[in-house]
């Protein structure tokens, strides 16, 4: 089956594994947007005193103890996958600090599973309001410190450091697996680290943020009841407030991202940009389109380098799949696709004052949340496929470290089942969840909790 199917395990076992990481990817990225809003909807909600903001974080938490909950199952899978289908990396992650990053990432985990029982079941218990935000903060907080710590492992994936990298590329040609010169700490800090976790992260949230207002929009268009719709509007200016800040993040981010590769991943940047010989006045391709010297100006701005690397300079064995220009390309014009629709939101705003009672904008957000998710999943695409055939750039093949057994083809297929059902049913049981409560008489009952003005008696 794997021969008609993938050609060779290796095939199977590497597109089962970015089957089950896009599957993943999907709920980790609603997650994060979804417990940063509730935390930021708490703030509003005790600072203006506003009860939808209240209502608002209170149906949002009960979404992501959902998402919680799948997302975890998920993450076990994909762990599980790791070790099966790429021994060889878990062994030399295993050998170095990698590892380490592995055992910080529990200890989010912890962190975050811990106070979010706090902040769901026992909110009850807090003196102050003030009390069960800062709780809230600690589940965001523990929610993005795994985030990075997986994305740092990622950047160590692409930019290897803290082990004597030659020797073990030695070692592997040989059939021995030798892991030397270990500095445990290096892959906490290797040189595309940084870079890496802070496109990551803006990326993460603004299509996380995206995905939830085009949901609040999708609603509006529907619903007629005032509470719900006052609700539903401030919701989706609370997203879109978040998407436009992470957007400049992203753009800014993903400008460094691009250094980054050009310094220390030369053949991966020439791939993305279409590079086939190196030169010092290259233009920056699109779709096709050359735009004369402009990709060189860029680079000489952002790093000092005038001469640009090109494919022909390394070894055609090594090359990455060239299709990662097009899905650069795609992710590049998404991003102008989305800057354009804020542009018209802000435009809407300074003429019509009242921009989210627009249908056409409120039909665009769902475009764009959707938009937002493919271009979000062609990024990683661009970085995962960009980085092939290294499993570990220059020192471990995904053929090395790949798991040949065929027993693996029916287990693998049970999963990409399993993911097909538990991925539209998780966001199925969103829906009905977040629309279970009754804003009406919730606010209602908010507001009769409120003490009257007592009339003062005058004794005269």
């Amino acid at each position: 089956m794997s021969i008609l199917l993938f050609g060779t395990m290796t095939t199977f076992d590497r597109f089962l594994f970015a089957f089950t990481i896009a599957s993943h990817i999907t709920l980790v990225t609603t997650s994060i947007a979804l417990i940063i809003t509730i935390v930021l909807a708490e703030f509003l909600s005790i600072r203006r005193h506003d009860p939808y903001f209240a209502n608002l974080g209170k149906r949002l938490t009960k979404v992501f103890t959902i998402s919680f909950g799948v997302g975890t199952a998920s993450g076990i899978v994909m762990a599980v996958e790791l070790v099966t289908l790429f021994p060889a990396f878990i062994t030399v992650g295993a050998q170095t600090g990698v590892i380490e990053l592995f055992y910080f990432e529990v200890f989010a985990f912890f962190l975050e599973t811990i106070f979010l029982v706090l902040y769901v079941y026992y909110a009850n218990a807090f003196r102050g309001k003030w009390t069960h935000f800062v709780v809230g903060c600690i589940v965001a907080a523990g929610t993005l410190i795994s985030a990075v710590l997986i994305v740092a492992v990622n950047a160590w994936m692409n930019t290897p450091n803290g082990l004597n990298a030659s020797a073990l590329t030695q070692g592997l040609k040989t059939g021995q697996l030798v892991v030397t010169g270990v500095n445990p700490w290096a892959p906490f800090f290797t040189p595309s680290t940084f870079a890496e976790i802070a496109h990551v992260l803006s990326t993460t949230v603004f299509t996380g943020s995206m995905i939830i207002g085009g949901y609040f929009a999708y609603r509006l268009i529907r619903n007629r009841k005032p509470e719900e719709r006052t609700l539903l509007t401030k919701g989706l200016r609370l997203t879109w407030v978040t998407s436009i800040v992470t957007l400049i993040l992203a753009g800014l981010s993903g400008t460094n991202e691009m250094a980054t590769l050009l310094l220390d991943q030369p053949e991966k940047y020439a791939a993305l940009d279409h590079n086939l010989t190196p030169g010092s006045n290259l233009g920056e391709h699109f779709f096709g389109l050359t735009i004369p010297g402009l990709q060189s100006l860029l680079a000489k701005t952002e790093t000092g380098k005038s001469l640009l690397p090109g494919l022909s300079q390394f070894n055609p064995s090594t090359w990455p799949p060239l299709y990662v220009n097009t899905t650069f390309d795609l992710m590049v014009l998404g991003a102008f696709l989305a800057g354009g629709y804020f542009l018209l939101y802000i435009l809407g705003w300074l003429i019509k004052k009242r921009p989210f009672e627009s249908k056409v904008l409120l039909y665009l957000q769902i475009a764009a949340a959707i938009g937002s998710y493919l271009v979000y999943q062609f990024g990683w695409i661009t970085d995962e496929v960009g980085r092939q055939p290294w499993i570990v750039y220059g020192v471990v093949t995904v053929a090395q470290a790949a798991n040949q057994s065929t027993s693996l083809i029916i287990p693998g297929i049970l999963i990409m089942v399993f993911y097909f059902v538990i991925v539209p049913t998780t966001f199925y049981f969103f829906i009905r969840v977040f629309n279970s409560s009754r804003p009406d008489e919730e606010i209602k009952e908010v507001d009769a909790k409120k003490p009257s003005p007592v009339a003062l008696e005058v004794n005269y």
